[in-house]
C-alpha cells in the first residue's frame, strides 16, 4: 500500500491559538476577512503558477504549514501530489474571496494544529520531523478523547479541525488538473456518445 492510499484510509473517517490572533488588528483585521470580488473571466491559475508567487490571504508561516499538511494528506506517488498541484496556492486564493465565517473557520483549524503541536512537542507543526507530523495527523484523524495523550480532558476538538483542513485540501486537489487526471480525465474537452443500457428489456431489478 503506497503512502497516498494509507492516508486516504486514515482520513476517511487543543489547544490552538485563537484564529483572531493570526489576523491584523483593528480595522485591518476586518478588511482582511472581507470577501474579495474577482472580475469575470479571471484565470487565477496563471497567477498561481508564477515563480514569484506570494500568498495574499495566509501569512508565510500559515502557507508553509498548509503545504506540509497537504503534502502528507495527498503525497506524491506515481502521480503529482497536493504540493506539486499547488493546492496551497489555490486555497489561499479561494479564501481571499470567501466569507468571514469561512475564513475564521479555516484559520482556527490551522491554529489548532500549531497549538496542539506546540503543547505536545514544543514546536509548531511545520518544524517537526516528518515522522512526528505523520503521527500527529494519525492521532487527530479519528474522533476520540484526550486520554490517548495521558490527559484527563474528555473533549477533543482535533478531529473536527482535521476534517475541515482535509476537506479543503482534498476538494481543491481533486478539482485541479492533476486531481482530475487521477480520477480518469484524459484532457479531452468533449467525450464521445454515451451508449445506452445494453441489457435486454425487463431484465433489470
Amino acid at each position: 500500500m503506497n503512502r497516498r492510499e494509507l492516508f486516504r484510509r486514515a482520513i476517511a473517517g487543543t489547544v490552538g491559538a485563537a484564529a483572531g490572533s493570526l489576523l491584523p488588528p483593528g480595522g485591518a483585521r476586518a478588511a482582511a476577512l472581507e470577501p474579495k470580488r474577482f472580475p469575470d473571466g479571471y484565470d487565477a491559475s496563471k497567477d498561481l503558477a508564477r515563480p514569484d508567487w506570494k500568498p495574499v490571504f495566509l501569512d508565510e508561516h500559515q502557507n508553509q504549514t498548509l503545504i506540509a499538511l497537504s503534502d502528507l494528506i495527498i503525497p506524491e506517488t506515481d502521480t503529482p501530489g497536493a504540493k506539486r498541484a499547488l493546492v496551497n496556492r489555490f486555497i489561499d486564493r479561494l479564501l481571499e474571496a470567501e466569507t468571514t465565517e469561512t475564513k475564521r473557520s479555516f484559520l482556527a483549524s490551522l491554529a489548532f494544529v500549531d497549538g496542539a503541536c506546540i503543547e505536545r512537542y514544543r514546536a509548531p507543526f511545520v518544524d517537526l520531523p516528518v515522522e512526528t507530523q505523520v503521527g500527529f495527523l494519525k492521532f487527530i484523524a479519528y474522533p476520540h478523547s484526550y486520554v490517548t495523550w495521558g490527559d484527563n480532558r474528555s473533549e477533543f476538538a482535533g478531529h473536527a479541525h482535521f476534517r475541515n483542513l482535509k476537506g479543503w485540501i482534498s476538494r481543491t486537489y481533486y478539482g485541479s488538473e492533476a486531481g482530475q487526471k487521477e480520477l480518469g480525465w484524459t484532457g479531452n474537452v468533449f467525450h464521445g456518445d454515451f451508449e445506452g443500457c445494453t441489457h435486454p428489456d425487463k431484465t433489470h431489478n
